[in-house]
């Protein structure tokens, strides 16, 4: 009598087909109906021609610590200098307006009154705008790299187009247009992360990127301290804007070849590889990609009192932002420096955020700890921004070098919206509610920003009053979101606890391999870890 085959042996990732079902009849826990509503990596996985030869080397690969090094570093040089490039020139390219605001800009193009404030604020609006209709777009077509790198090659044209410009309608065109189109980056480069890292490392690899915020403000301070230098009859800021928009559109060519869109689309990763990739990440329970827009998991997203308190905890992040970012060389000619001065001493500060960024990013992996990292990020801040309403009172500084001291504290709270960001990664499941949280966390993003360039008010030159004090009150409202979100994430995680107690053994060892590449959402799985 022939032996019935085991199914197991003949297709090993069949414990994990979500389409099968559970032997938990909780409709809570329910599992998906077909391949289309899982994850892209559950078709990839059960549908391989090779699944048990392929199975066999992804473990081996796992199972050795040289192969499985080698590994995440393979992903490391895949990604990471990619995901930094696009976050550079992001950065770079919307505070572009602050370097050529005192390289003659202003001057040339007849800004008056809150033309430039106005300026800096239609970069968020344009993004504000978009934020929505590009996520879905971008999930839609599934092809994250490519997307993303013809993206920039656009916002680097609009970039240049700012070289051509002669009067304030010009510029409120492209700075606009600008943001309509650097709107898609945060939101991908979290869901990329998020795909490839395990949760305890993502905060590190967040940081990678989010740390070239801080130096942008090292190289733009000295490009464009480069170019203040130089006469003639094409002026400096120019000059600068079409260098910047060439680099810019050079790097999105590389990005839409190289970048992969996903474990399961990378081409430079063999089939063994891949499984890998998707076996280290698959603890995650919040799987890779899935083309389908959810209903259900928007409106969950929707609903979800965790994502909105992330939003406020970003608004409140983005007001000081929105400020610092536009105003910062401004606010140091108000200390008494020249405008080149002011160019040149904008890179210590730079240098201070990129320390704190990848400091706090590695503690908040090694603590397993996002909410107290932050904490740690955002009490300089405040005391630099007290300081300079103590030292500079109506305008008339009174200690030169404590100014120029607290100017430099105020570059450490970026880092807590860096985590506020790997906090999304690591804290959301379902594909279309993490585009919808990712949407509305950059919406918040920009709100704050639009907010932060207004509390800037160049009626109060030289002393910016209300922009120093809205510092301040932000991030000490902040400090309480950010523990409020901490005791809320053990909430979540102790519900999902006692749940788990009601189970068998067996019935949790059979769903939480279904539910790894489900495509569920993160409060309709058991099995799912918020980190606080």
């Amino acid at each position: 009598m022939s032996t019935p085959p085991d199914p197991e042996k003949e297709n090993p990732f069949a414990a994990l087909d979500a389409t099968k079902g559970a032997g938990v009849s909780d409709e809570q826990l329910g599992i998906v109906n077909s391949f289309k509503d899982a994850d892209e990596a559950l078709s990839f996985l059960e549908n391989h021609p090779r699944a048990a030869e392929i199975a066999a080397e992804g473990n081996a690969i796992l199972e050795d610590p040289v192969q499985l090094k080698r590994l995440v570093r393979k992903i490391d040089f895949t990604i990471a200098p990619l995901l930094a490039c696009v976050y550079f020139l992001q950065f770079l390219d919307k505070t572009t307006l602050s370097y050529t605001a005192v390289m003659g800009i202003r001057t040339d193009t007849h800004l008056v009154g809150q033309d430039y404030s106005n300026l800096s604020m239609l970069f968020y609006v344009g993004f504000l705008a978009a934020e929505f209709p590009t996520q879905f777009l971008a999930q839609r077509i599934s092809r994250l790299g490519l997307y993303l790198g013809v993206n920039i090659i656009i916002w680097g044209l609009i970039l240049g187009f700012h070289g051509a410009c002669t009067s304030y309608a010009g510029l409120a065109v492209v700075r606009t247009l600008l943001g309509v189109f650097e709107s898609c980056v945060a939101p991908i480069l979290v869901m990329i992360i998020a795909m490839w890292y395990k949760k305890n490392e993502q905060g590190r690899r967040v940081s990678w990127f989010y740390v070239c915020n801080s130096l942008t403000m090292i190289f733009g301070g000295f490009v464009a301290y480069g170019v203040s230098f130089t006469h003639g009859s094409f002026a400096s800021w120019r000059i600068f804007y079409i260098a910047i928009g060439a680099m810019t559109m050079v790097i999105g060519l590389i990005v839409a070849i190289f970048l992969p869109d996903s474990p399961v689309k990378a081409r430079r990763f063999t089939d063994a590889e891949k499984v890998a990739v998707l076996m280290r990440v698959k603890n995650n329970q919040s799987g890779t990609q899935n083309a389908r827009v959810k209903k259900a998991q928007v409106l969950e997203a929707l609903r979800d009192i965790r994502i909105w308190l992330v939003c406020l905890a970003t608004l409140l992040s983005s007001i000081p932002n929105g400020g610092v970012s536009n105003f910062s060389s401004i606010l140091l000619t108000t200390f008494g420096y020249t405008s080149q001065q002011a160019l040149i001493l904008n890179t210590p500060s730079g240098a201070i955020g990129a320390i704190c960024v990848l400091s706090i990013g590695w503690l908040s992996d090694k603590w397993h700890d996002r909410s107290l990292t932050m904490l740690i990020a955002i009490i300089p801040t405040i005391l630099g921004a007290g300081l300079m309403i103590g030292l500079d009172p109506g305008g008339i500084p009174q200690n030169k070098a404590g100014l120029l001291a607290a100017s430099f504290l105020t570059g450490t709270f970026g880092a807590a919206f860096m985590l506020l960001l790997a906090w999304n990664a690591s804290n959301i499941a379902g594909h279309s509610k993490k585009v919808t949280a990712n949407a509305l966390t950059m919406i918040s993003f920009c709100v704050g920003n639009i907010l932060g360039t207004q509390t800037f008010q160049n009626s109060e030159a030289p002393g910016y009053i209300s922009g120093k004090i809205s510092i301040v009150a932000t991030l000490s409202a902040l400090c309480f979101v950010i523990v409020v979100l901490r005791v809320y994430n053990d909430y979540l995680n102790r519900q999902n606890q006692r749940k788990l107690a009601e189970m068998s053994e067996g019935e949790q060892a059979e769903l939480r391999e279904k539910m790894a590449f489900a495509d569920q959402t993160d409060r309709r799985n058991v099995f799912f870890v918020y980190t606080h």
